[in-house]
């Protein structure tokens, strides 16, 4: 259960980030004559799936070991964005970039499978 969770938390925010840009700047918020709010639609679906790992991550961190839960899964979440970013933004990968995925996956490798 723990890594279907975890799966499906890693979905819902790398999607709620990729959708919230995709949306671009179509949230717009006005107190004048009267609170208003309109939002566009890829903006609403990143918000809804960004709620939903907001509840998964919630319930993540009460549920499992904190101290490798967070540097694991929030690195994964790094390297899921930055190709996100690549391939879908069309966003350059630099040499330092690219050598910090790298730090991160050998840092996410040695959470993982080292010894305690």
């Amino acid at each position: 259960m723990k890594y279907i969770l975890t799966l499906i938390y890693l979905a819902c925010t790398t999607g709620g980030i990729t959708f919230m840009k995709l949306g671009g700047d179509s949230l717009k918020l006005s107190l004048k004559g009267g609170f208003t709010f309109k939002i566009g639609f890829l903006t609403f679906i990143g918000f809804f799936l960004y709620l939903v790992s907001f509840l998964l991550w919630q319930r993540m961190i009460v549920k499992y070991d904190l101290s490798t839960m967070v540097p694991i899964v929030t690195g994964i979440v790094q390297i899921l964005v930055l190709l996100a970013g690549h391939f879908i933004f069309k966003e350059s990968l630099s040499v330092v970039s690219l050598i910090g995925a790298m730090m991160i996956i050998a840092g996410i490798i040695v959470m993982a499978f080292g010894t305690k």
